[in-house]
């Protein structure tokens, strides 16, 4: 989420994901909640923080239908943004929002923002981190992808693609990114033509273990992974275990007669 220099927890995001049966408007709801540092339903280490830790550098979303992947960025504030307010998925069973935040009013841009996206082979993909990864001398290069920037979230995504199975795997994902070392967080989202795959992982050390937890949620024919427990949604929530990858296979298929989304 930040350029080599910011440091110092200078970069941080929040993060909503569903897989499902879902509306769109709970979660950009509760993304904005989040990113106005307002979710009375949930408390971290930064709460108190108030409106001086506003998440307002940037928005992206990622959507995946039958038509395939597609994605947006803006610089502005979800929750000033009158295009977040517009957003539409129709037909999409799978969503991720994300939302930035960085120190550093210079590193605003449409580059710097979340998804990051490449095409491997035939399928496209979208990339989405929460924390920092503080010495890139450690992340890999990819000879395939150039970084368009110097964000350690892109960087973090050119490493994995260097190393991991194609097609990706949850397996291949927790492999190379329990080798990372000196970082705030890696919670990430990928999103590929078979649905969500992610990775729940914050330094042992951190203190802001809930500012850096990753939740999922579960319920009937939805499953969400958020950075915060959040109201809106018919789940029950629990906190993903620190080191643990997951795939949620793309549900199309639910409307075709099965109850949920396919989750190893």
């Amino acid at each position: 989420m930040t350029s080599p220099a910011d440091g110092n927890g200078a970069a941080m995001c929040r993060m909503i994901a569903a897989v499902g049966r879902f509306e769109l408007g709970a979660l950009k709801t509760a993304l904005k909640t989040m990113a106005l540092n307002r979710n009375t339903a949930y408390d971290h280490e930064l709460r108190d923080r108030g409106a001086d830790l506003l998440h307002d550098c940037g928005w992206g979303a990622a959507f995946l239908a039958d038509e395939g992947l597609s994605t947006v960025r803006s610089v502005r504030p979800c929750f000033e943004d009158p295009d977040f307010d517009n957003l539409d998925c129709r037909g999409a069973d799978l969503a991720v929002l994300h939302a930035r935040r960085n120190r550093d009013r210079s590193t605003i841009s449409i580059a710097n923002t979340h998804p990051f996206t490449v095409s491997r082979g035939r399928t496209k993909l979208a990339f989405f981190h929460n924390g920092e990864v503080r010495d890139l001398r450690q992340l890999r290069h990819c000879s395939e992808h150039e970084p368009r920037r110097t964000t350690d979230s892109e960087r973090l995504f050119l490493h994995l693609l260097s190393g991991c199975d194609d097609p990706l795997s949850a397996r291949s994902l927790e492999a190379e990114l329990s080798g990372v070392r000196d970082f705030t967080s890696l919670n990430c989202l990928l999103v590929d033509g078979r649905g969500l795959l992610g990775y729940a992982g914050m330094a042992s050390a951190t203190e802001r273990p809930r500012y850096y937890t990753l939740w999922r949620g579960t319920g009937p024919g939805l499953r969400i992974v958020s950075s915060e427990m959040v109201e809106g949604f018919d789940v029950e929530w629990g906190a993903l275990p620190d080191g643990q990858s997951f795939r949620f296979a793309y549900p199309a298929t639910t409307r075709r007669g099965h109850t949920d989304p396919r989750e190893y």
